[in-house]
């Protein structure tokens, strides 16, 4: 790992930003952002720039290059990062299932991770309205794999054909995409094909809980 990748990814682990989230932070494809911080990609001028703004970080610091601004890293002063620019939110212990189902044992807020509040607010999310869990099991795989971290829209309860959420059914918690079938019918479909859809014929008189939309996931190396 080179210098400037090894600061990179210090400084975004430290914000708690996946490589995918931090790519859409700086515009960068999340490949080329694993590229540069493994020392496989030499960083160019304009993925220089964009970094180095979206951390506050003065571009010759990560270079390695003595600058104007003596020997702070931040162009802020200090090591401090722009706080004000993210707001944090809570990851519970929780794990949903991508495979055929995780009991629901605790639902106590571990730690946090912060996320760029501009980010949120293109995607017409709210803060007060977010959690973070992570995903058990190889169902959804490619989408989603083992260990990942998803971010659920708690506000986002109305299932959409297509889209991805987290259910509670027959108290377990899954991480599934929806399908509506005719004679009100819901299908939770793995990505994986190996495993079967679960059919639900009367969702509500069932008593499925929608916990949420997942609007993002992160994988955690």
């Amino acid at each position: 790992m080179t210098d400037i990748g090894e600061k990179i990814r210090d400084r975004r682990e430290a914000l708690g930003l996946s490589r995918r989230l931090f790519g859409e932070s700086v515009g960068i494809a999340e490949a080329k952002v694993q590229a540069i911080e493994i020392g496989k990609q030499r960083i160019d001028h304009e993925a220089l720039s964009s970094i180095s703004r979206f951390l506050r970080v003065d571009a010759n610091w990560l270079l390695g290059i003595e600058s104007n601004l003596g020997d702070s890293s931040s162009s802020t002063g200090g090591d401090a990062f722009p706080a004000a620019e993210f707001v944090q939110i809570a990851r519970y212990e929780v794990e949903a299932s991508a495979g055929n189902g995780s009991e629901v044992a605790s639902e106590d807020a571990a730690q946090s991770y912060a996320f760029n509040r501009k980010w949120l607010g293109k995607r017409g999310l709210k803060p007060d309205t977010l959690s973070v869990i992570s995903v058990r099991g190889d169902s959804m795989e490619p989408d989603l794999n083992d260990g990942d971290l998803v971010l659920i829209d708690l506000a986002n309860t109305d299932l959409a054909d297509g889209k991805i959420y987290a259910v509670q059914y027959s108290g377990n918690l899954f991480v599934k995409r929806i399908q509506y079938v005719p004679g009100d019918t819901v299908r939770l479909v793995s990505r994986n094909a190996q495993y079967a859809p679960i059919e639900i014929k009367t969702p509500e008189a069932d008593g499925v809980r929608v916990v949420g939309r997942v609007v993002a996931s992160m994988h955690e190396w």
